[in-house]
């Protein structure tokens, strides 16, 4: 097979992959493996022409494989590590691909992958729906329904949140770089009927804080395609509207922010046991594995037996033993695994990807890099698989695309 057959052929697995929210994830990882197979029978037929410049970028891009890798050496739980260690391994596979054995990535293709990624998202949606219209009737919670959701898809609420909302963030872009006349009026109709269905359906999710970072970035974006003096004027008329509905809400607010541990047998105190709560207590205990050792951490495979320890042995309730609970917050999961040191490598990996969004004014990869910043504070984006492949497919493709 001639290597140019190759190149067109590795593309065509790349755009399989981008239609993740609509496969299995047993074939998601074939496709992955078959797409670095490919890429390096082509990195070795075409040695010439291959990207050895790019070793840097590919270094940084896989930041947090490195970080884990290394926390590896001083795990005592090698199992839970090694279980990181493949998790996050797409990682540094997208990154090594398509920044050096298989740089295909241009801006017509990068639009051809955003493309099939919404589209996928949004068929995922209304075959979900579908599902759900003939397979759940009668009475039923909003938080049954997202649980019927979840049990069909084999995806948590979030990160189908996540992925909901950067299909929203692309097709606003979309509609942000048409022309509003009677020529385009038509598709930018049903990109609006696509992005209402897309948003509502964040609604039902219930997932808090990916709804809010896409309506926030949303916003962003529509602001920066209005005159400037238009843009202030409608930033300042929200951040006094929000004001106004914060001093309403103040009583909400403060109650949503009075942390206390978690007390008492779940089954007997469910009802009054928040969230925040138990929130709360993850981060009593985070904290105190932290002060174990701030430099380095603990290393990746001894984290959540330490939290789960602490659970145990310092909050008198037993919520953490009947259910599964992370550190939920994406960077004290790196503080807690490689310290302070990990943690701002990590950093210094997203200020790279931020700075060169903003250096090529491309406001979609902001949208991205910006959406992932702030959902790292409340989950723990890339500790499953379907975090781990959206953020290791879109950073690759946003760093590595060439501009032809």
């Amino acid at each position: 097979m001639k290597t140019f057959s190759l190149k067109k052929n590795s593309f065509y697995i790349l755009v399989l992959i981008s239609m993740f929210p609509l496969l299995p994830k047993a074939v998601e990882s074939i496709l992955m493996i078959l797409f670095f197979l490919v890429s390096l029978i082509i990195f070795f037929k075409n040695k010439k022409h291959c990207c050895k410049s790019n070793v840097f970028q590919v270094f940084n891009l896989s930041s947090l494989f490195v970080i884990y890798l290394i926390s590896t050496l001083y795990s005592e739980n090698l199992s839970e590590a090694f279980n990181f260690i493949l998790r996050v391994t797409p990682i540094f596979l997208f990154a090594l691909t398509l920044g050096i054995l298989n740089p295909i990535i241009t801006k017509k293709k990068k639009k051809f992958l955003l493309n099939t990624y919404f589209f996928s998202v949004f068929t995922a949606l209304l075959i979900v729906h579908t599902h759900l219209i003939f397979n759940v009737s009668g009475e039923i919670t909003s938080w049954e329904y997202r649980n019927a959701f979840e049990e069909y898809t084999k995806v948590h609420g979030t990160y189908f949140s996540l992925w909901t909302g950067f299909a929203v963030l692309i097709i606003l872009n979309k509609i942000c770089n048409l022309k509003f006349n009677k020529k385009n009026f038509i598709i930018i109709s049903l990109y609006l009927i696509v992005l209402s269905y897309c948003i509502y359906w964040q609604f039902i999710i219930a997932a808090r804080l990916p709804l809010f970072v896409t309506l926030l970035l949303s916003f962003v974006l529509l602001l920066k395609q209005l005159e400037k003096r238009i843009a202030i004027y409608i930033f300042f008329m929200a951040i006094t509207l929000a004001l106004v509905i914060g001093f309403v809400n103040l009583n909400t607010i403060k109650n949503k922010i009075d942390f206390k541990l978690p007390q008492g047998k779940y089954e007997l105190k469910h009802n009054v046991m928040s969230s925040e709560d138990i929130r709360a207590g993850i981060y009593f205990c985070s904290y105190k594995i932290i002060k174990q050792s701030v430099l380095y951490g603990i290393g990746i495979g001894d984290v959540n037996d330490n939290l789960n320890k602490c659970y145990e042995s310092e909050i008198d309730s037993d919520v953490y033993q009947i259910f599964h609970y992370n550190s939920h917050n994406q960077y004290l999961q790196i503080i807690l695994a490689s310290g302070l040191l990990g943690l701002l490598f990590f950093l210094y990996n997203l200020l790279i990807l931020l700075k060169l969004s903003i250096r090529n004014k491309d406001n979609l990869f902001f949208a991205l890099n910006m959406f992932l910043i702030i959902c790292f504070f409340t989950e723990n984006i890339l500790s499953r698989h379907d975090g781990v492949i959206f953020y290791s497919f879109f950073t690759a493709i946003f760093y590595f695309n060439k501009e032809v």
